[in-house]
């Protein structure tokens, strides 16, 4: 249902904790690298909307207690499903040593995710580093429901090697936008730029869209101030550190206008309207 915000409130099925085997570990370019996850029985991570996330721990006995969240890729069934990652610390690098067969611990679905495609409003999807999954999977939903042309993504990364997957975005005909802070593909310069001129174009014509964005907290910041810039309704899915995933540690506040001055980014997010994040 929604939240009166224009965000997807899911509460079509409650998380769960089960356990997963590693399926097949992908390596890709800039140091990026895809878990495909199976579990013996269904698991509920088959119905999460773009957006929402899992909690990931492997075998590690007592050292890296806490999962770790990441976003959901893409549910192959109602037993497998795969999540993006690249090496940031010691979790993401024991992550990256997985073989098929290793057993991991899944706490999910968690959050809330953004709204489906909208036919009547062109959504512009706004994505860097390992913030693609859910936007990845926000263009899988439009292309798989016959909406590819509701929405158009702007990819961007510090060189070629950090654009990743977009073979799938050709091959579902997602209209995309690439930047490359080297200009070794696509656009040189950030991937604002390009967002910018989109966002004149609609102006200038009438066209009603609207921004949909996850990537690190600069470009987020950037995407923050240029859609209320243009007065186009803008979403954020935030990046913050989790410990537990469901509200339980508070260590992932969000400053925020409104009678509360925080709230939390696993529970009230981890997507936010940008208006309402007190940056």
């Amino acid at each position: 249902m929604d939240d009166g915000r224009g965000i997807a409130y899911v509460s079509r099925v409650a998380p769960a904790q089960f356990q997963v085997d590693v399926v097949a570990n992908r390596p890709l370019s800039g140091g990026y690298f895809v878990l495909e996850l199976r579990s013996q029985a269904p698991n509920p991570v088959a119905e999460a909307v773009p957006g929402q996330f899992v909690m990931l721990r492997g075998e590690w006995g007592r050292d890296l207690l806490n999962g770790r969240a990441f976003s959901v890729l893409q549910a192959f069934d109602s037993r497998t499903f795969s999540v993006l990652l690249k090496v940031f610390g010691r979790g993401t690098a024991l992550m990256q040593q997985l073989q098929p067969g290793d057993r991991m611990t899944v706490t999910g679905p968690l959050g809330r995710g953004f709204k489906a495609p909208n036919p009547e409003r062109k959504q512009l999807l706004v994505a860097g580093g390992v913030g693609l999954p859910p936007l990845h999977l926000q263009a899988r939903t439009a292309a798989a429901t016959g909406q590819a042309a509701a929405v158009e993504l702007f990819y961007g990364g510090r060189t070629a090697a950090d654009l990743v997957l977009t073979e799938d975005l050709e091959a579902w005909g997602i209209e995309t936008v690439l930047a490359t802070d080297d200009g070794t593909r696509g656009v040189q310069g950030r991937v604002t730029e390009p967002l910018g001129a989109r966002l004149d174009r609609a102006a200038a014509s009438g066209e009603a869209v609207e921004i949909l964005s996850c990537g690190p907290t600069p470009m987020l910041r950037a995407v923050r101030a240029i859609g209320l810039a243009h007065g186009v309704p803008t979403y954020l899915c935030l990046e913050e550190m989790m410990a537990c995933g469901f509200g339980v540690c508070l260590g992932c506040a969000v400053p925020v206008y409104g009678d509360k001055p925080y709230k939390y980014c696993c529970t009230d997010g981890p997507v936010f309207e940008a208006s309402e994040v007190r940056w």
